[in-house]
């Protein structure tokens, strides 16, 4: 694209000139120096050709290839100066010598054929002059004057002609050897492969003075092309597109690995026109190369279109194929240099991404490399690259010992091992001690070492749990030992002596006791094998957690004298869906746990808070509390705090752990929070998991209904609002009706419950019942709706067939709040006062 601003330069010079010569031209003929004929005529056109030289001087329409290509602007200046000398004179006009300024205009775009054609077109307009002075023409003076202008014409014309071929050969010469230097430049300098591709592409184009062009790379594996870079007019549209192989003349020349030129591409059956069609952009002339490195085709370089629309030439060819030579070196090494950076890239972020820590050390022990992993491990900076090992890891062995006393590096040296494995103990600030495990080895050149490659891995996990299995195996050889060594002896008692019955009992609860201790270890470890494989069952329901705690107090109150056990639950049943086996087994841990962890006895409380949408046990103890450093793992398989505290207690590690499985294996969450010597909390949070409205009968499902109301019974109370609890209950006698028919007979009964209800009024339906809680400040309304509401329901079981219901009503404050309690407490799990209709 050089050329073409180049030649936009050039225009703008000769519209310059152009409006110079028509200023003087104006001032010679407005002060009478030259004498006009038609003289408002003459006005009219200088005006015009005035307002054409200064648009086309500050608005450059020449810039449009239509206008460029067709010489336009040649003929154009011929003319208005023609009109001009005919106006002055013709033949005889001082102005005449003006004709020759399309000869220079032409001349000055070194255009050879539009310099001879204007000297042509300038004589016969001159010629012309002369004919229509029909008079004037015979005489010696006109016909002088013809040939003046026709030998100054011709003769400027090749004379600048050769000057501006000389000029373009030497702005050639200078373009290749610019070029060539660029080149050069190139080869060995740049290593940046978008820096290379650019100077490439844009030295080729300037080389032959192009509209643009494409860098193409071959795909080794595919074989296709590649538009990898391209400069012109479409060149964001081109960008990363493909050509199949041997497709086009770019395929060709790959192909073939010879180079072609070819003026008329649509003349030519190589030439592919899709990217043309898809662009719009107008392929003409093309000169193309292939980019090669020894005998390997790499890819190819192409150039299209002339700035000057003038065909390309062998010669051109010539100097592209050697330009592609060279560019080619360029490109190889700039191609090698990027694909050596992105395998060190590649490298780089296998290092850095890589769990194991990994340290490059030279042969003096500095550090070179310490990927993010051993930089977390060791507290290491980049900073600290450069400086000694000694200073930086401080390595102790197992027991304690200094390591560079016995440097595994030193070892592995003059030992010529391949590699080393070993483990050490590193002490990071304000942390525990970790155990790592080492692999050492070495980097080899000529017999010596060049660099160590260390790897190091934090096992102090897995370290931890070989210890806590080898605990957890003795544990329970232990925990079975001790019950099967009971039932062996007191079953001998039994068998080899005569014992009363009293001890005999006494012999067989013991038994009894040690064979569901036992149990209870194998259900355990039965637990933790399906909890591993993913198996472990939940058979969920509709579950009380009050009756569930309540049941696992009373077991550990009749086994502890110590203890004492505190409950804060609400007046209601808290309903959850669960599996009632599996949440008793969760309770029973934490308890245990609690009883056996507060030797020294205390309060063990039990809070239960339903916020309606969730539900959150708390489990707290006055025991000896959990240090905070064993907190994280509490609840790890095989964990137990600390040897010393449970040495002395019975268990495997796997309570905590069953625990958290199968709380989130009911979707909850459990946490614990303990300061040592203080005691222990257990929390957990449950999801109420139930959908709002039951969807059978579309009323509110019940493990709603009683959080509800106990809020709604503070605000009662506040206010001296008077209420109806209702609850009613039914079942089908009827053992021949469907499902289908027992929903319907639901779903007529609870429309009907609902005709009596305002919107404020609670209803609720599950497991066979339905609740209702109608508040006002009238009691007497209250009255009627329980009357109501009961003849209703003795006229719907005499209509309906196959269902009975039993209905119970309190009325507050007829009704004292503590019989309401007991009401919402107790009317889940029975009917102390109910009525069969």
């Amino acid at each position: 694209m050089k050329g073409f601003e180049e030649n936009i330069k050039k225009e703008k010079v000769i519209s310059l000139i152009r409006g110079i010569f028509f200023l003087v031209a104006l001032i010679l003929i407005k002060l009478d120096i030259i004498p006009t004929s038609y003289p408002h005529i003459f006005n009219i056109l200088l005006i015009i050709f005035s307002i054409y030289t200064l648009f086309t001087t500050f608005f450059p329409v020449y810039t449009y290839p239509f206008f460029y290509k067709h010489q336009i602007f040649a003929s154009i200046d011929s003319i208005l100066i023609a009109v001009l000398v005919y106006l002055t004179g013709g033949v005889v006009s001082p102005l005449y010598l003006f004709l020759l300024f399309p000869i220079l205009s032409a001349t000055l775009r070194y255009d050879f054929s539009t310099s001879v054609t204007s000297a042509l077109l300038v004589t016969l307009i001159f010629l012309f002059f002369g004919i229509l002075q029909k008079k004037e023409i015979i005489l010696s003076t006109a016909l002088s004057r013809v040939a003046e202008m026709g030998f100054l014409s011709l003769t400027l014309s090749f004379f600048l002609s050769y000057v501006g071929r000389e000029t373009l050969k030497l702005q050639q010469k200078m373009r290749e050897t610019e070029t060539q230097y660029k080149i050069t430049q190139i080869i060995n300098s740049s290593l940046d492969l978008d820096e290379v591709f650019n100077s490439i592409l844009e030295s080729a184009i300037y080389l032959l003075n192009a509209d643009g062009g494409t860098i193409f790379l071959k795909d080794k594996e595919t074989e296709e092309l590649i538009f990898e870079k391209v400069k012109g007019e479409k060149e964001k549209n081109l960008l990363g597109k493909r050509l199949k192989k041997g497709e086009g003349l770019v395929g060709w020349v790959v192909e073939k690995g010879e180079g072609v030129v070819v003026n008329n591409v649509l003349k030519d059956k190589r030439f592919s026109p899709y990217f043309d069609e898809i662009t719009g952009f107008k392929t003409g002339s093309v000169i193309c190369a292939p980019l090669k490195v020894n005998d390997d085709i790499i890819g190819a370089i192409e150039i299209v279109n002339s700035v000057y629309k003038k065909p390309f030439t062998e010669y051109d060819l010539k100097l592209v194929i050697n330009f592609a030579n060279e560019a080619s070196i360029a490109l190889h090494k700039a191609l090698l240099y990027n694909q050596v950076n992105i395998e060190r890239e590649r490298m780089m972020k296998i290092i850095e991404n890589t769990a194991d820590g990994l340290i490059i050390l030279d042969v003096n022990k500095n550090i070179k490399l310490i990927n993010t992993a051993a930089q977390n491990l060791f507290s290491l900076m980049p900073e600290d690259i450069n400086k000694n090992c000694k200073e930086t890891l401080k390595c102790k062995d197992l027991k304690g010992n200094v390591l560079c006393v016995d440097c595994p590096l030193d070892r592995l040296y003059q030992q010529k091992l391949p590699s080393l494995q070993y483990e050490m103990k590193f002490y990071p600030q304000n942390r525990k001690e970790i155990i790592l495990g080492c692999s050492l080895s070495a980097l080899w050149e000529n017999e010596k070492i060049k660099d160590f490659i260390l790897a190091v891995r934090d096992i102090s996990l897995s370290k931890e749990l070989d210890r806590m299995k080898s605990e957890f195996v003795a544990n329970v050889s232990h925990e079975l030992k001790t019950p099967l060594t009971a039932i062996k002896g007191y079953s001998e008692l039994l068998l080899t002596q005569d014992v009363s019955l009293d001890r005999a009992k006494n012999y067989l609860k013991i038994i009894n006791n040690e064979a569901d201790r036992l149990t209870k270890l194998i259900n355990d470890l039965l637990d933790l094998s399906r909890i591993e494989a993913g198996r472990i069952e939940i058979k969920r329901d509709v579950v009380d957690l009050k009756k569930i705690i309540n049941g696992r107090i009373f077991f550990f109150q009749n086994q502890t004298q110590k203890h004492q056990f505190i409950t804060n639950f609400p007046d209601f049943p808290v309903l959850i869906s669960g599996d009632q086996d599996r949440l008793t087994q969760v309770f029973h841990n934490l308890l245990d746990n609690a009883v056996k962890y507060s030797p020294n006895g205390g309060n063990i409380t039990v809070t239960i808070k339903d916020n309606i949408k969730n539900i959150v046990v708390q489990v707290s103890d006055q025991g000896e509390g959990i240090a905070p450093e064993h907190l994280p793992y509490i609840f790890d398989r095989f964990y137990r705090a600390d040897v010393s505290l449970t040495k002395k207690k019975s268990g495997t590690g796997l309570g905590l752990s069953i625990v958290k499985s199968i709380v989130e294996a009911h979707k909850g969450k459990i946490s614990v929070d303990s300061k040592l010597g203080e005691g222990t909390t257990f929390t957990i949070e449950f999801p109420r998991d139930f959908p709002v409205v039951d969807p059978i009968t579309g009323t509110l499902f019940l493990p709603y209904f009683f959080p509800l109301v106990w809020q709604s019974l503070v605000k009662v109370r506040e206010k001296e609002i008077q209420f109806v609890l209702g609850h009613i209950s039914y079942e089908f006698s009827e053992q021949t009706l469907s499902l289908k028919e027992k929903d319907v007979l639901r779903q007529k009964l609870a429309q009907m419950l609902k005709q009596f209800l305002r919107p404020t009024d609670y209803i609720s339906h599950g497991l066979g019942h339905f609740y209702l809680f109608v508040a006002d400040f009238d009691p007497l309304k209250l009255q009627i709706f329980v009357q109501r509401l009961s003849q209703a329901l003795t006229a719907f079981t005499s209509i309906e067939q196959g269902i009975t219901i039993r209905k119970e009503f309190l009325q507050y404050p007829n009704q004292p709040m503590s019989k309401i309690k007991a009401f919402l407490s107790d009317s889940y799990y029975g009917f102390p006062q109910e009525e069969t209709l």
